[in-house]
């Protein structure tokens, strides 16, 4: 057996930490590498603690120190529902099972290949029950036989990466921002100067936000409205309302802050609602009631959630916006939507009801035909005609006609 600290071949990626490692070299070739802690934190056979979770922390700090990170070994148990006795091993402990090939049946979920990092790796600490309650090392090996981790790359190991309070509040706040944890991620990097400091990776900050979705995927319509009680009690201008099913399941949904209301008290002679936007998860549609303030900017007066285009929704709807806003708009413009031709004159009687520009022309191809569509001179003087807005209702009726004669 001989000990060195030169690096060799193939080790080029651990030659950093080699120097500061005791490396030996067995007679069959095999290497083994000692972390370099300091006596006080490495752990000896026969040393003893006051319960099995003292020495589970205690061998944790040590493989911080020493960079590698641990993994729960076998834990029996005596007839008392005691730990008798624990063992705690080193990540790359063991080989991977041999992975059965799934036949060709089309009912067998195919498994992602992952790569293994395990090599049978020996180091390991093994804790015994006392007779007089404590427990003490039964046997450990300190040898490893992988390079350890270099000082630069410990704060990535699974043992030095946790998400604590202060990561948890920050990821819920993106998210309450519709901002993802990957750019959330960097966001947090920025703010404590270099992706070593953030105490995690991209990794841990994507699975905390998919566990976070799935604790909540049960009550997320709950929280909603919740937060919608919320917004009532600290702005009593705050209006909103909801319906749901048989089920118990939210279908309708409309609110309206104190903004919104002041907006269309100011701005509300003129109004538009367009029911386009589709949710991708909850398949709700989404109802933005918009306006236009006298510097031509788009302004919103409301906005809804309902599960179903039909009559009956779009009527809920547009009468919990007249509760909200105590009063109708003069004029207002929608998609063609056949349910909207019936909820408008009912609902809102007093209210001109004309069809959006932009959906009108967005369906000339379907109307006119490709080879029309494609002719760029019936283009051309359509668009002078329809979008002109000095022409006269007589001068737009003669030009309209002329275009359809020609």
């Amino acid at each position: 057996m001989e000990n060195t600290g030169t690096a060799f071949p193939g080790d080029a990626h651990c030659a950093e930490h080699v120097m500061e490692c005791e490396m030996e070299i067995h007679k069959d070739g095999a290497k083994y590498w000692t972390p370099p802690t300091t006596k006080e934190k490495t752990p000896f056979e026969g040393q003893r603690f006051e319960t099995v979770e003292d020495g589970i922390e205690f061998y944790e700090e040590y493989a911080k120190e020493a960079g590698f990170d641990v993994r729960h070994g076998t834990k029996r148990r005596n007839r008392f529902g005691q730990v008798s006795i624990k063992y705690m091993l080193c990540s790359r402990e063991g080989y991977k099972a041999e992975r059965k090939e799934p036949n060709n049946s089309s009912t067998v979920k195919q498994r992602r290949r992952r790569v293994s990092n395990r090599i049978g790796c020996k180091a390991r600490i093994v804790m015994t029950k006392s007779d007089k309650g404590r427990y003490k090392v039964h046997a450990i090996q300190l040898k490893h036989t992988n390079c350890l981790c270099s000082d630069a790359a410990k704060p990535f190991l699974k043992i030095n990466r946790q998400l604590d309070i202060g990561h948890k509040t920050f990821l819920a706040h993106c998210a309450k921002a519709n901002i993802g944890p990957t750019k959330a991620f960097r966001l947090f990097k920025e703010m404590v100067g270099s992706f070593t400091d953030v105490g995690a990776t991209c990794i841990d900050f994507c699975n905390f936000r998919r566990d976070l979705l799935a604790y909540i995927a049960e009550a997320d319509a709950q929280m909603v409205i919740e937060d919608m009680f919320k917004r009532k009690e600290d702005n009593p201008d705050f209006y909103f309302d909801f319906d749901i099913d048989d089920e118990a399941q939210l279908t309708r949904l409309f609110w309206a802050d104190a903004e919104c209301r002041r907006n269309y008290a100011y701005y509300g002679d003129v109004m538009s609602f367009d029911a386009t936007y589709s949710t991708n998860r909850y398949k709700l549609v989404f109802v933005p009631f918009t306006g236009v303030d006298n510097h031509k900017r788009c302004i919103t007066f409301g906005a809804g959630l309902i599960a179903e285009e039909d009559v009956e929704s779009y009527e809920w709807l547009v009468m919990k916006f007249k509760t909200a806003m105590e009063y109708t708009p003069r004029f207002t413009t929608t998609d063609q939507d056949p349910a909207l031709k019936i909820v408008v004159p009912h609902i809102m009687p007093t209210t001109r009801h004309r069809f959006c520009m932009w959906h009108i022309m967005a369906k000339v191809g379907e109307k006119v035909g490709v080879a029309l569509l494609q002719n760029a001179d019936f283009k051309k003087e359509l668009n002078n005609t329809v979008w002109d807005d000095t022409l006269t209702v007589d001068e737009f009726e003669r030009r309209w006609t002329r275009l359809m004669k020609d």
